[in-house]
């Protein structure tokens, strides 16, 4: 992925953006504050692979700025546009990719990288419960009959 790191967003622009996170949904403004404190801003021109389909997952990423197509074996399945996140079970599972991601437009991410994720849950067990509650929500809502 060809990007370069920028600071151009301040800690409470990327806690607004992580608030409207499935995932994050229940967390607290302080949760999100650090979540945001080890968040990386990530610049990614049009057209860029943030990454490939049967890599290992190492980071998710929150759209900010731009959309971003997710496919499977050359189709289409998603566009994800700011607010939404791409990549997510890879801060619970480092298990290889099933889809690519590309940039369709220039775009600004915040790029949560699994090592450091589980950092912070060592140091915030609080947030641990907040964040499943939210991923079971989702497991659900994808597959109704899974659980």
């Amino acid at each position: 992925m060809s990007s370069e790191s920028g600071g151009t967003l301040s800690p409470i622009d990327k806690v607004l953006c992580l608030q409207r996170v499935d995932v994050f949904k229940y967390a607290t403004t302080e949760m999100l504050g650090y979540i945001g404190s080890i968040a990386d801003e990530v610049r990614v021109p049009q057209g860029s692979v943030i990454f490939m389909e049967q890599e290992i997952s190492d980071s998710m990423y929150v759209v900010v700025t731009g959309r971003i197509r997710l496919e499977k074996e050359g189709l289409e399945v998603l566009v994800a546009g700011p607010n939404q996140s791409v990549g997510t079970w890879a801060l619970f599972d480092n298990a290889p990719r099933i889809m690519t991601a590309t940039a369709i437009d220039d775009a600004v991410l915040l790029k949560i990288s699994s090592s450091a994720f589980y950092e912070f849950l060592a140091d915030h067990e609080e947030i641990t419960p907040v964040i499943f509650k939210a991923i079971i929500e989702r497991v659900k809502i994808l597959s109704p009959d899974a659980l």
